[in-house]
């Protein structure tokens, strides 16, 4: 009997094919062929046929199945049950995976090895432990083509070599002959070993043993450009699949190909007289080589190529790991005679040794070190001098005498030597950040989660592909949710990597070792910032002499980037590490100085607020939300006035969180009116109430909210008593005017209501506040708008359009929602519509409650005009139960004896039983069902 697993399961018998046709009778044979002659536990076999737990008669049909096989194998001999187990009765030889084993173990027999193999081995087998078995014999099997490959193509033995190898009878060498048994003499066997090593090759890309000896016998066969494209693929999985950079010894056989080293006519080695090629000693090397794509810089790379056009000194400056030295290798790589001295483990006084190793400089006792280095240089078309943060000084001296050579310096800071050129080299742009990090951690498309990882990242190429190692072992959302801890986790860089390039914290701690104290204390200091920082800001929080010299300094070391004009920010990673450094008592007042500061400058902003120069106050504030975030979570009375001068801002751009840092705060009214306003849009109108009136006495910011409460509540008496309260700074008038305005329009009181919106349009054009006056328009928009519906939508749209300059979102929106109820009420329906999805979509991405409900109410009217009755009659019945004013209750009662006449009472009923809680999805469902139909 014969077993033969290396492919589709077959038995033979003396009498030819054994038909074992049940598959449980089938994986009993295969686990005990596996084991010939030596028993298999009753246990182990139960296990193999029932996987996912045998069932209760388990050894009983086992029995079964085992009667069955020895009726079919044709001998009850075959198989026996000892006191160990099941075993199967034959010798290792008639089993062919047992034959296999055997003979992969001696080089000699690996042909016939290989001729067993007929396919993937076990394939029906899908449970364990077969397919433990098939994995480690697939693996023999690969390693045993490379063994039998490297025999036939390895150094001593170059197939165009073999001059030794006798004729046959037709005058051919050896080589030619059909090959031998084993496999490993003759060549024509090496050939087709080649072969299926290039298949195995292909279909495990990662396999190093595999490139390498596939890529050395092709370049012996004089196939250069096939083994330099089976290690490129390699490299190419490795770096896509693994997150790994590939092994030297990758890189050193490529170059070895690349020189033709291994072409056929160099297989007998070097002629006896032939000079021997030995590396140069101390710093100079070749361009840096790496397998792994090079994304993103194809700008920066052009930019470089043309300042290296003519001669002269190119500096690449910018943080560590931005890919400086990447940038200058790719850029230069196609060159003839570049000279490329890695300066980053060469000491000052080493410096001009190491160049003038690197350009190959004789200096004799009596010679100008510098002068010679210069002239050797001329013969070099591009001299690189990487890593030069730590010998600027020296760095600057050479390159000054080589001035009529093509030079490139790559440092944290410039060498600010005349006729410097100078590429600052910024971190990746967010698309090919993204990009760089899916393809180094094997992912397929970048999501939320990427985005995040590489902002905070900085987008620095060398963190990112930290990072990407990690998130193959640790998946995507548990590494951006252990970010905080970068500087602990991003540590397995490439193992053939400088020391400070492979972990997160030697990079920083590299670029830190360079600064004198004073930078030191400084950098310290800056990271109690959380986003950026003016000159001023800075020498305000860190407290020390010439602080900004030291700043400027740091700037030029990229430890401190600009961040737009006249700002200046820490990269994440560098303030993480520079916080770590910050003692407790010196903590604890740089953050007191750092709150005041802050609350200082956020005061000042909110006067710059209400004048003319409104949009600039507003992107400024953006701008410090970072630090303003910062000092509230830090609480303490800054806290309390942050609120207080963050009200106007955080109300008119609906800045929700912003408002929220008035609760829990006393002793101050603004401050409360920020919370109370920040009930009023979650819809809270009680607790809004109680909030603004907590402290006494009362600002216009206080008055506002109370009038915007009552205005919601119809209230219109309280509304216009605390809308005329609002008196002192125009601005705040202005808003008094328009809120008196809309309790009088919304009464049926027009005219009034128009004298009041005109009032305040002249007062705020008087301010020059573009706010101001976009509130006015709006309030004589609302004055006009079902007496003269044409001019209200012109003066609602300019609203809109001059609110959105200074993202006044609270009356842009209202604006647009006062334009879409004249609409639906006087204008095109499919118009209205298609307008009040974006402002539903406005209210709800700035999460003010109180106002969508308002638009809803609007929507209900347009939905029963454009025959959308039952789900108009499910969003008023969800809409929460306000007071509605006299006009629009009266839209709204039409609106609902329609859709309820249209419908029956039966249908109206159950549609007003539904109460949704995706009232906007539905709303949203609804318009677009209208606009289809209306379509066509």
């Amino acid at each position: 009997m014969f077993v033969r697993m290396l492919g589709p399961f077959e038995v033979s018998g003396p009498d030819g094919p054994v038909a074992v046709t049940a598959a449980s009778r089938r994986t009993v044979l295969a686990l005990l062929a596996l084991h010939a002659g030596r028993p298999v536990g009753v246990s182990t076999v139960v296990d193999a046929l029932w996987p996912d737990g045998p069932p209760p008669s388990a050894r009983n049909s086992l029995q079964s199945h085992v009667t069955r096989l020895r009726s079919a194998l044709g001998g009850a001999g075959l198989i026996c049950l000892d006191p160990a187990g099941y075993r199967l009765a034959v010798p290792r030889r008639a089993v062919d995976v047992l034959v296999f084993e055997d003979l992969v173990r001696d080089d000699a027999t690996l042909g016939a090895a290989l001729e067993l193999w007929r396919g993937t081995p076990l394939p029906e087998f899908e449970g364990e432990p077969f397919r433990g078995v098939a994995e480690r014999l697939v693996s023999l099997r690969r390693e045993a083509l490379a063994r039998m490959v490297a025999r036939s193509w390895g150094p001593a033995r170059a197939p165009r070599e073999m001059a030794s190898a006798p004729a046959d009878s037709g005058g051919r060498t050896a080589p030619d002959r059909a090959p031998e048994r084993n496999g490993t003499a003759g060549y024509g066997r090496a050939v087709d070993a080649v072969e299926r090593l290039a298949e195995e090759a292909a279909a495990e890309p990662c396999w190093e043993r595999g490139a390498l000896v596939l890529a050395e016998a092709l370049a012996r066969d004089g196939r250069r450009g096939e083994a330099v494209e089976a290690l490129r693929r390699h490299a190419d999985a490795v770096v896509d699949r693994l997150g790994l950079d590939p092994a030297e010894s990758v890189r050193q056989l490529q170059v070895a190909i690349l020189r033709g080293e291994l072409d056929p006519d160099a297989a007998r080695g070097p002629r006896p007289d032939a000079p021997v090629a030995r590396p140069v000693e101390g710093s100079a090397r070749r361009v840096p080589l790496r397998f792994s794509s090079f994304l993103g810089r194809d700008a920066e790379q052009k930019e470089l190529a043309e300042m290296l056009r003519a001669p002269g000194l190119v500096t690449v400056a910018g943080p560590g790991g931005v890919g400086k030295t990447r940038l200058v290798a790719e850029t230069v790589r196609a060159a003839t005679r570049v000279a490329w001295i890695d300066a980053a483990d060469v000491s000052e006084g080493d410096f001009l040794e190491a160049v003038a190793v690197g350009v190959g400089a004789r200096i004799g006792a009596a010679d100008d070190p510098v002068a010679v280095i210069a002239t050797a240089a001329r013969e070099h078309s591009v001299v690189v001098l990487d890593n030069c943060e730590h010998v600027v000084e020296s760095a600057a001296v050479v390159v000054e005498a080589m001035r009529d050579t093509r030079v490139v310096v790559t440092s944290q800071e410039r060498l600010r030597v005349d006729g410097e050129r100078v590429l600052e080299l910024a971190p990746l742009n967010e698309r090919a950040a993204a990009r760089l990090f899916v393809e180094r951690s094997g992912g397929k498309t970048a999501n939320g989660d990427v985005e995040e990882i590489v902002r905070r990242l900085d987008r620095l190429p060398l963190a990112i592909e930290l990072a990407a190692v990690q998130a193959a072992a640790l998946g995507v959302p548990e590494l951006r949710a252990r970010l905080d801890d970068r500087l602990d986790l991003l540590v397995r860089g490439r193992r053939t990597a400088d020391a400070r390039h492979r972990t997160l914290r030697a990079v920083v701690e590299w670029s830190f070792g360079l600064l004198d104290e004073a930078g030191r204390i400084v950098m310290r200091r800056l990271s109690v910032f959380a986003g950026a920082f003016t000159v001023a800001q800075a020498e305000a929080v860190v407290d020390v002499p010439r602080a900004a010299a030291v700043i400027a300094a740091l700037v030029d070391r990229s430890l401190v980037v600009r961040h737009g004009a006249g700002r200046f920010r820490l990269l994440e990673t560098v303030r993480t590490f520079a916080a770590e450094g910050l003692g407790d008592d010196d903590r604890r007042s740089t953050e007191r100085r750092h709150a005041a500061e802050t609350v200082a400058a956020a005061q000042k902003l909110d006067r710059q607020l209400r004048g003319p120069d409104q949009a600039a106050a507003v992107a400024a504030i953006d701008e410090l939300l970072p630090d303003l975030r910062l000092v509230a979570a830090r609480g303490g009375p800054e806290r309390r006035e942050l609120a207080a001068a963050m009200y106007r801002y955080g109300y008119r751009c609906q800045q929700y969180e912003v408002l929220a840092w008035g609760r829990d705060t006393t002793g101050n009214s603004d401050a409360l009116a920020a919370a109370a306003t920040h009930a009023w849009g979650r819809g809270d109108l009680p607790e809004a109430r109680e909030l603004a009136l907590r402290e006494e006495p009362l600002g216009a910011p206080a008055h506002e909210v109370l009038g915007d409460v009552a205005l919601v509540l119809c209230d219109p008496a309280a509304a216009r008593e605390h809308y005329r309260a609002m008196d002192g700074e125009p601005v705040h008038r202005v808003s008094g005017l328009v809120g008196e305005a809309l309790v009088a329009a919304w009464s049926g009181h027009t005219a009034q209501a128009a004298d009041l919106a005109n009032e305040a349009v002249t007062l705020a054009t008087a301010t020059g506040n573009p706010g101001a006056r976009a509130e006015a328009l709006y309030g004589l928009g609302e004055a006009l708008g079902d007496t003269d519906p044409a001019r209200a939508l012109k003066l609602l749209d300019e609203a809109a359009a001059l609110a959105a300059t200074v993202d006044d979102r609270l009356f842009r929106g209202a604006a647009e929602t006062a334009a879409v109820a004249i609409r639906s009420r006087h204008g095109d329906p499919a118009q209205a519509l298609a307008s009040f999805r974006e402002v539903l979509g406005l209210w709800r991405a700035v999460g003010n409650d109180t106002l969508q409900a308002a638009a809803l109410r609007n929507l209900v009217v347009l939905l029963v005009r454009v025959g959308e009755d039952e789900t108009a009659l499910l969003v008023d019945a969800a809409l929460p139960g306000t007071g509605v004013y006299p006009a629009e209750a009266a839209r709204l009662d039409r609106a609902r004896a329609a859709a309820a006449e249209r419908l029956g009472p039966l249908r109206a009923a159950a549609a007003r039983k539904q109460r949704t809680t995706t009232v906007y999805d539905e709303a949203s469902r609804a318009i677009d069902a209208a606009l289809s139909r209306m379509a066509g």
